[in-house]
């Protein structure tokens, strides 16, 4: 008791003194990269006993004097947000337990408002779950009070409290903030981000603003982002300050335009099989045999299910035509009803990463005999369960993209043009993926063009994509244009003993595009760019190779900036060498 009468002593000076400080945490609107509002939150002088706001507010509820308390940490957030002439939204802190007592002085909030300069209409009252309201309908009138007088209700914590979603059905807020909980580790946690998907989605359906608080991480707010994230709350954006930022993060901006850099407006992430990906609930190792009958029983459209570990991992996979053979088969249900469904599984030896390419996929699928009478494949996110795809659907999205890439490639090789190429370097640079770039150019060509006429000169281009493909089988081919063409090796290994055996067989087979005369004098003389006739060697290939860090590079724009510097330095070698720029 002495230590409870203590407390509220201490509890009592502090809001005598008024010793309590205000800080703001900005709220982004993703979308718009900018300011929507900012939430007071209260701070203790340095060094008090009460070692966090988490003690007071406990103290103030034991105590009886929680009322007071938000009223002197309302007075003061109002005040000084005025003071600071912030623009957006003010949200303020409101226990259910206190705005539902009788004693509690009421449109005491709307006065302050009034009486430091601002309007109703930028604030937001924001009912905490940490504190349950001991009459819901009363605490529903008090609400419409406050909306009554001009003020937005926001429920905050949503799932950490005592009624989450009944107070969002029963309260009609005009905002509601996601607890922490749901943020952390969605990434790589499914039902997380299930969930996340469903209140993202509740919240378009009912019109009420949804934002995501406490985010920490660069891939929580990506994914965030692609769930449908608008208004986003945490120290990745920024921390409470006394005098907050009132800038959106430039590094946020940057990372939320990762794919901005890509030419005419193409998408990359549809080279992806998260493209193809259906988000569909696993089932764990332990559900009965009945459990998941009945869940096909409920979903037709669902042919397989994916059985997962407890760390997520798929382990299994699960027909209906399977099951429904074995239940329908004699004293079937008898056997098999409560057997847990790892008992009956096909176990998983084939499944792909998120973040490959649709052209990775296809290859893996084609030499797995297997999915020719299983069509479903897992998809994993760092190991773990991310969803499912189809054979079929990648097939047809193999064949869009060959329709795709027909219409973006150089019309004389048929190779890729300079939208694929771009593209397929920024899917390598987001992922982290380490390749090498081999770009390749003909020396004297103009002079070779002007002398032997046009359709030699595509001709000998002809000849160079058909070594590039012969020798460079497996790698991306792109060309440029012109007599330019780039390699860009996944397999960084053989880099530069594939660039060699293509330079090879380029001086062995160039010498057929020569007159005889012109072969034995190892030239030619011709009109050169200065107008004036000069002797040019034979045709030679330059190819200049470099190892972009994928760690510091961030879009095709610097990798070419390399391959160039590369180019240039390697015509500086004898014929036949490749420079390799070191990385």
């Amino acid at each position: 008791m002495g230590g409870e009468r203590t407390n509220e002593v201490l509890l009592k000076n502090l809001i005598l003194n008024e010793e309590l400080s205000i800080v703001f945490q900005p709220i982004c609107n993703t979308e718009h990269s900018s300011i929507m509002g900012y939430e007071a939150l209260t701070r203790l002088p340095e060094g008090h006993l009460f070692n966090s706001p988490t003690v007071l507010f406990d103290v103030a509820e034991r105590s009886g004097l929680l009322s007071e308390l938000e009223l002197l940490c309302r007075k003061m957030a109002i005040q000084r947000f005025a003071e600071l002439k912030l623009q957006g939204k003010l949200f303020l802190n409101v226990s259910p337990h206190t705005i539902v007592q009788k004693q509690h002085p009421h449109g005491e909030t709307l006065n302050l408002v009034k009486q430091f300069g601002l309007t109703p209409e930028i604030v937001v009252i924001e009912v905490t779950e940490r504190f349950e309201a001991s009459d819901p309908t009363l605490l529903k009138e008090s609400l419409q009070h406050y909306r009554n007088a001009g003020f937005s209700i926001a429920i905050d914590d949503l799932g950490t409290g005592h009624s989450g979603l009944r107070q969002w059905a029963e309260l009609r807020p005009d905002i509601v903030k996601i607890d922490r909980y749901f943020i952390s580790g969605c990434p790589s946690n499914i039902v997380k981000r299930e969930l996340l998907r469903t209140i993202f989605d509740l919240g378009k359906a009912t019109g009420v603003e949804i934002i995501a608080e406490g985010i920490e991480q660069n891939d929580e707010y990506l994914l965030l982002q692609k769930l449908g994230m608008k208004y986003a709350q945490g120290y990745l954006l920024a921390k409470p300050e006394k005098t907050p930022t009132e800038e959106f993060p430039v590094d946020l901006v940057n990372l939320s335009r990762k794919k901005s850099i890509e030419s005419d407006n193409l998408d990359e992430s549809e080279f992806e099989i998260s493209h193809l990906v259906k988000n569909q609930p696993p089932i764990h190792t332990q559900q009965t045999c009945l459990e998941i009958y009945k869940l096909f029983k409920q979903s037709e459209r669902i042919n397989a299910l994916v059985v997962i570990d407890q760390d997520e991992q798929p382990i299994g996979m699960v027909y209906r035509d399977q099951l429904a053979e074995l239940l329908s088969s004699n004293y079937g249900h008898a056997l098999y009803d409560k057997k847990p469904i790892s008992s009956i599984m096909t176990p998983i030896n084939f499944n792909v990463d998120i973040s490959a390419s649709i052209d990775d996929v296809s290859a893996q699928v084609t030499d797995n005999e297997e999915l020719d009478q299983r069509p479903e494949f897992v998809v994993v996110n760092q190991g773990k369960y991310w969803g499912v795809a189809n054979v079929r659907s990648l097939l047809k999205k193999m064949t869009e993209e060959k329709i795709k890439h027909a219409q973006h490639a150089n019309p004389l090789t048929m190779l890729p043009g300079n939208i694929v190429i771009q593209q397929r370097m920024n899917h390598l640079l987001k992922h982290k993926q380490a390749f090498k770039m081999a770009y390749f150019d003909l020396d004297y060509f103009k002079p070779f063009n002007d002398l032997y006429g046009y359709a030699a000169g595509d001709a000998v281009i002809k000849l160079v994509a058909e070594i590039l493909t012969e020798q460079c089988h497996g790698q991306f081919i792109g060309h440029v244009g012109g007599d330019d063409f780039v390699v860009i090796f996944n397999q960084i290994d053989i880099a530069k003993g594939r660039c060699e055996s293509v330079i090879k067989a380029f001086n062995e087979r160039i010498v057929n595009y020569f007159e005889d005369e012109h072969i034995q004098n190892n030239g030619y003389h011709a009109i050169g760019r200065e107008g004036s006739r000069q002797f040019f060697p034979l045709l030679a290939l330059s190819c200049g190779v470099i190892t972009p860090n994928v760690l510091t590079t961030t879009s095709h724009h610097d990798v070419a900036i390399l391959a160039t510097h590369a180019k240039k330095l390697s015509k500086k070698l004898d014929s036949g060498e490749v420079f390799e720029l070191a990385s």
